[in-house]
């Protein structure tokens, strides 16, 4: 009870008269922060920022708190959060977090320690989601980089300028992510200018590298398989038409159902990611094994027309071939009835020219049984050299050009 007695005289005696609001100097404040990071808990694509829970300090310098003058027997002294609104702080918060919060189990996680030379070291114990950037072009294979930036929100630089430590952040213990891992951080500083002046800020980095393990064994082997399963049809019968297509539906399906299930965890993106260019080659892959099979079955529905045609042609060509065979044997008696006809008509016109007849006067009865008249026509028909007729019609090749079956 004497202890809290004398802390309570302490702290009176060091606020009295105290203003929190002016700075602890005229010439402005340094204010050192520091980072203790216990874990980095989540990575979302959908919403593209991460969370992380750690501790953060702030230190600088307020010689209105100094108590090394009031000889106690301490050398700092430990008080609770709410001690901070009753002092000045320099109001510095995460300018680009989405959400944040002090955890609260089962109190307030705050502290302030003042030490006897006015030194402030102020503590929170944060649970912060921010943005981070993601480029996702070589996805599955990419980077995504997480930013965090601490600035002052009620005071410009020439008033609180931010400095980090000199081991400005510490990890507590080894990131474990599903899908990414931690393969760096790095801390920065700038100033930024608003209308109203600049600002100081304080930045720092995380670079995950993405596991892209789950993505080799979910999508790149099963489509693999697929597109080499899709082949399988080159194999089959050409008239197994029915069972390509099917093959070849199927493994089309499969493909894009397993692009949908990854797109579902990413954001939508209008530019081409990695992993589409390997999906859209997959199925052009596949269409073709089927505009092949359109083309195979497309040539052999020819070629069997061609084979049909032949074949009709073939056997139309016999049936006329048996036909001039049989033709060809009741030609040949009537060929031998006309050469006989016309070998006996040459040896009367060889007798008539041994009887001395140099002309011949035919006699030609008409026809017509109903003329009145029995006149006679006589022709005179010109003198023929038999001798010559004789020969030219033994050296004729006698050919039937026409025969009446």
């Amino acid at each position: 009870m004497k202890n809290t007695i004398n802390l309570g005289h302490i702290i009176n005696a060091l606020l009295n008269d105290y203003d929190i609001h002016l700075l602890p100097s005229n010439e402005g404040v340094n204010i050192t922060i520091e980072m203790h990071v216990q874990g980095i808990t989540a990575i979302s694509e959908l919403t593209g920022d991460f969370e992380l829970d750690f501790m953060y300090s702030e230190i600088w310098e307020d010689q209105r708190l100094n108590f090394k003058q009031l000889n106690i027997c301490a050398t700092n002294i430990t008080l609770k959060g709410e001690f901070r609104k009753r002092i000045w702080t320099p109001e510095t918060c995460i300018i680009n977090s989405r959400h944040s919060s002090i955890h609260t189990s089962p109190s307030e996680n705050t502290f302030i320690i003042l030490y006897e030379n006015g030194i402030v070291w102020s503590n929170f114990r944060l649970k912060v989601r921010a943005p981070c950037k993601m480029d996702l072009r070589m996805f599955p294979f990419d980077s995504i980089v997480c930013k965090l930036t601490f600035e002052s929100y009620s005071f410009n630089a020439d008033e609180v300028r931010l400095f980090w430590h000199e081991k400005p952040l510490t990890m507590m213990e080894i990131v474990e992510l599903p899908d990414f891992e931690l393969i760096g951080w790095r801390t920065d500083h700038e100033r930024l200018q608003y209308p109203n002046g600049e600002w100081d800020r304080a930045m720092v980095e995380f670079k995950f590298a993405r596991r892209y393990g789950f993505y080799l064994f979910q999508s790149y082997f099963p489509t693999s398989l697929t597109v080499i399963s899709s082949w399988v049809g080159f194999f089959f019968d050409v008239r197994a038409a029915s069972a390509k297509i099917t093959l070849g539906v199927s493994s089309l399906l499969a493909v894009s159902f397993q692009f949908g299930s990854v797109l579902r965890h990413l954001p939508r993106a209008s530019y081409i990611k990695c992993l589409d260019v390997w999906v859209i080659s997959s199925i052009i892959f596949i269409f073709c094994t089927l505009v092949e099979l359109a083309i195979i079955c497309r040539l052999n529905h020819y070629e069997r027309e061609k084979q049909i045609g032949s074949h009709a042609v073939n056997q139309w060509i016999n049936q006329i071939r048996k036909r001039k065979n049989q033709n060809g044997n009741s030609s040949d008696s009537n060929v031998k009835v006309l050469r006989r006809q016309n070998i006996s008509s040459i040896m009367n016109l060889e007798k008539l020219h041994k009887a001395g007849n140099a002309t011949t006067d035919i006699d030609i009865a008409s026809d017509n049984k109903e003329e009145t008249s029995n006149e006679h026509r006589f022709f005179k028909w010109p003198t023929i050299d038999i001798r010559k007729l004789l020969v030219q019609l033994r050296d004729r090749d006698w050919t039937i050009t026409a025969v009446q079956v």
